[in-house]
């Protein structure tokens, strides 16, 4: 039957000169092979995508559904980036053995620490899929019968719907940690270096992939389990890399938008992404006001702080980039020609007016998430919320215990937060709020002008002691006292009165009434058009639609090792070394105080193998592969098919990539596998892993 909707971009196979960027699906590299060798690679498609013999995408996991890592040995032995690893460092991690401020290395596999809970996937294949449903799902029932219920199977689709694939995958639960440097290491910079270059991380973690006496994946950690062995791991490289050099980056990248419409791009440049930056940003200058002065509130605040500036960040370089390149107006001429076809003209008119129409629900749900959902009262409230479910059938010491739990919680949050910095941040965030969205606000909250101080006067839950003395006079914590049942009846009627009880409540209500279902409705319409829009692309502009968005699917991208100008007049190098790691040295900051065994082999320059031919060691370097979320962790690999590092960020300037990739300005940053295998030698002394590994000059 004819294919509607080819994958096979024929032009790229007439390419004499090197194009890079592109997120392309595995089954797919003889599109882009020659493409590739013309860049310097030196394999076939068969040594990167196989089903017949063992091949890179074999050595290439799934991490925890979230992260990428590759395999480095015959032993399942699995690097990823520390960040993608930290949940399960710190799960393993007490006062008595702090792996995450300490590290941790397994110095053989019996002291390697079980992860409950973490999985890992592994692609067997990838089919593609007829469009029709019927056929469609005809064909994926034959191939579960054919692989049996040893495999995974998700079926995904492409290009907005126009094209679906069958992804078989072996899903490995038993997955144990091997070793992760201190977080000074893998975290170096924290925040405040995050998107940013020069980079100076050691951004790593090693893990081990365990299976059954067969080979295949269990459902758990179980001690009879073994080593996983797979069909490929990766080769070592110490050569490093030279600017110019090709790589190339495997992996699952979550989520990108390369084919929205002009107006959808101005739409979030222009207003989407400046209302979350102005919201996040006037949360960040009050808690930065408040950290300055006071040491107790930083400790309470540094890691809400870091996690409202990572997106602010990454909002903030893509439109410096969308701007600089002058995207909207790209796609707006790009759209010209397009929009001479009486077909696509009326596409685009209705898909326009619903997006206008509805795009103030996206715009309300921004500022929701970033407004009234971060103030502490509807936190308060979300917790407190339990105290209007006590049930009068229950006994007296059930009821009881439920207060108790509900007040715990409450009283724990007050703990861990400035009380004062949080009647700040709610005055704040509720007036931008109001101010922006005066069309999505609950009956409930009109009640003042001034709604912050009658929240404040008349809320019980505005101070953990006042709602404890509350509990206390209706509950009285204590058994079997005489009329319980009308204490609890009057309580729980002025609990669900209660402003601060409405303050969640009405909020999260109207938010899935009002706001969460328009918003379900204008993505399904804008999905629908996004399949005839992306499909009459194809048709009169194949050019202009290659590769399809990421969807944390496993992809390759290639492009050149090499700097970039950020601004005018000023050129970033395309590598870092060990010298700015300790000229950012400082004791007193918890991201950049340098482990004193790291500054001592800095200056006996005990560097092994591991240094470059200048002498220096190497710690990370960029190049132009197109990546995003979810390629944390990928192999980025050279020419010959061997490890040269790990993909762990992106350059600030670059982000707009997700919409729009610019090999001019967009980069990935990597941590070089030599700085990696350094560490884990001189600084670890888990030479056991160096010797596991296969090293080539």
């Amino acid at each position: 039957m004819k294919k509607i909707f080819t994958l096979v971009v024929s032009l790229t196979l007439t390419l004499n000169v090197f194009a890079q960027g592109g997120m392309w699906l595995p089954a797919l590299v003889g599109s882009q092979i020659k493409n590739m060798q013309a860049g310097g690679f030196k394999l076939s498609s068969e040594d990167v995508y196989s089903v017949n013999k063992a091949c890179m995408k074999d050595a290439v996991v799934w991490f925890g559904g979230g992260c990428t890592g590759e395999i480095v040995s015959d032993k399942g032995l699995l690097l990823t980036n520390h960040h993608c690893g930290r949940g399960e460092i710190v799960s393993h991690s007490t006062l008595e053995h702090d792996y995450l401020t300490d590290g941790f290395w397994a110095k053989s596999m019996s002291e390697e620490l079980p992860c409950n809970g973490l999985n890992v996937k592994i692609l067997e294949q990838m089919t593609e899929l007829p469009l029709d449903e019927d056929a469609r799902n005809t064909k994926v029932k034959k191939l579960k019968e054919k692989f049996g219920g040893k495999y995974e199977y998700s079926v995904e689709k492409f290009y907005a719907g126009n094209v679906y694939y069958l992804f078989i995958y072996k899903n490995f639960n038993d997955v144990r940690l091997v070793g992760a440097p201190p977080s000074a290491i893998g975290n170096f910079g924290g925040d405040t270096d995050n998107w940013m270059w020069p980079r100076h991380g050691g951004d790593f973690s090693v893990f081990r992939i365990y299976a059954d006496k067969d080979n295949n994946p269990t459902s758990g950690y179980d001690e009879n389990n073994v080593p996983y062995k797979p069909k490929h791991h990766f080769k070592i490289s110490l050569k490093g890399v030279e600017k110019d050099e090709f790589t190339m980056v495997y992996g699952f990248p979550g989520t990108t938008e390369e084919y929205l419409p002009s107006f959808a791009v101005k739409a979030y440049k222009d207003k989407n992404y400046p209302a979350r930056i102005f919201a996040r940003q006037s949360r960040m200058d009050l808690m930065s006001k408040a950290m300055d002065a006071n040491r107790q509130t930083r400790l309470q605040y540094t890691s809400i702080y870091a996690g409202a500036e990572n997106a602010k960040k990454k909002w903030e370089g893509t439109i410096l980039g969308l701007n600089r390149f002058d995207v909207v107006n790209k796609k707006i001429e790009n759209e010209k020609t397009l929009l001479n076809n009486a077909e696509v003209k009326t596409l685009t008119d209705n898909y326009k007016k619903v997006f206008d129409e509805n795009y103030k629900y996206v715009m309300a749900d921004a500022y929701f998430f970033e407004t009234v959902y971060q103030t502490f009262p509807f936190k308060v409230g979300e917790k407190a919320f339990a105290l209007t479910k006590l049930d009068l059938e229950d006994s007296p010491e059930v009821i009881v215990t439920h207060a108790n739990e509900a007040v715990k919680k409450v009283v724990d949050l007050f703990a861990a937060r400035d009380s004062a910095l949080e009647r700040q941040l709610f005055s704040t965030l509720y007036k931008i709020y109001t101010d922006s969205c005066p069309d999505f606000l609950p009956e409930s909250l009109k009640t003042s002008e001034d709604f912050i101080n009658y929240y404040y006067k008349n809320s019980v839950l505005s101070d953990s002691a006042r709602l404890k003395n509350f509990v206390n006079k209706y509950v009285y914590l204590q058994k079997n006292q005489k009329n319980f049942e009308k204490n609890i009846s009057e309580f729980l009627e002025i609990i669900k009165q209660d402003i601060g009880i409405h303050y969640y409540y009405d909020l999260i209500k109207l938010y899935f009434s009002d706001i969460a279902a328009a918003s379900y409705n204008f993505d399904t319409e804008t999905e629908n058009f996004e399949q005839k829009y992306q499909a009459l692309l194809k048709k009169l502009q194949p050019a202009t639609i290659k590769f399809p968005d990421a969807n944390s699917t496993l992809r390759f991208t290639f492009g050149k090792v090499d700097g970039y100008y950020p601004r005018d007049g000023v050129y970033y190098n395309h590598y870092t070394t060990l010298d700015g790691v300790i000229e950012k040295d400082n004791p007193q900051i918890y991201d950049y105080n340098v482990p004193e065994k790291l500054k001592n082999l800095y200056k006996s320059k005990d560097y092994g193998r591991y240094a470059d031919t200048d002498g220096k060691i190497h710690v990370c370097f960029l190049a132009s592969n197109h990546t995003t979320g979810g390629n944390s962790g990928s192999p980025v690999i050279n020419a010959n098919g061997e490890l040269i590092g790990i993909n762990f960020d992106r350059c600030w300037e670059g982000t707009m990539s997700d919409i729009y990739y610019n090999p001019e300005i967009c980069r990935n940053i990597s941590v070089d596998i030599r700085y990696v295998l350094f560490l884990i030698d001189k600084l670890g002394g888990a030479e056991n892993l160096i010797q596991e590994m296969e090293i080539v000059k």
